[in-house]
């Protein structure tokens, strides 16, 4: 997943030197090369800006698996020190095979409870469905148990098994676990 933009990079460079040298013609065909070179340039310029502006995002997070939280191994975390969580919610359990950034989420340390989830709700806006257990590696737990509230933001439109998501959005109805009291 993390080499896509160079080998975009690559596949643009090739599609230069194709317009560069793949025809052959009078003034007319190099004048709309030209163009078309200049075009592609252009497009390699910010697919290498994007490619870059990506490394600087992701090159602190971690595979959530590798952290041993094998039931977030679609995710990409970045522990704070203060505890709170930040992580990149893909849509494949296999990252190598990722193909969409689904949320981007952020956890909030708590404890499993309708008073708790309130809190964390009062503080940050409603939106606040989903409890971890980072210790046991579940979703929910036994009541009082710490963890982290989730926060999930659509980073693209898409229906998921939970409904429907929208860009830039917090998604409510991401899996809800329903906290005792």
């Amino acid at each position: 997943m993390r080499f896509v933009a160079p080998l975009s990079a690559l596949v643009a460079a090739g599609l230069i030197a194709a317009a560069a040298f793949g025809s052959s013609g009078g003034a007319a065909t190099s004048n709309a090369q030209a163009q078309e070179i200049a075009k592609l340039r252009a497009q390699l310029a910010l697919t290498q800006q994007d490619a870059r502006l990506w490394q600087q995002l992701v090159q602190n997070f971690r595979p959530a698996k590798g952290l041993g939280l094998n039931s977030m191994s679609d995710h990409e975390v970045l522990m704070l020190p203060s505890g709170l969580l930040m992580a990149l919610h893909f849509d494949s359990m296999n990252l190598a095979k990722a193909k969409n950034l689904n949320w981007v989420a952020v956890g909030i340390p708590g404890v499993f409870t309708k008073a708790d989830q309130a809190r964390v709700n009062k503080l940050y806006g409603p939106g606040v469905t989903h409890f971890h257990d980072l210790k046991t590696d579940v979703h929910g737990g036994k009541p009082g148990t710490k963890g982290v509230w989730f926060i999930h933001i659509g980073a693209r439109n898409f229906t998921s098994p939970f409904g429907k998501v929208t860009q830039g959005k917090i998604d409510p109805n991401f899996m809800p676990t329903i906290p005792p009291k």
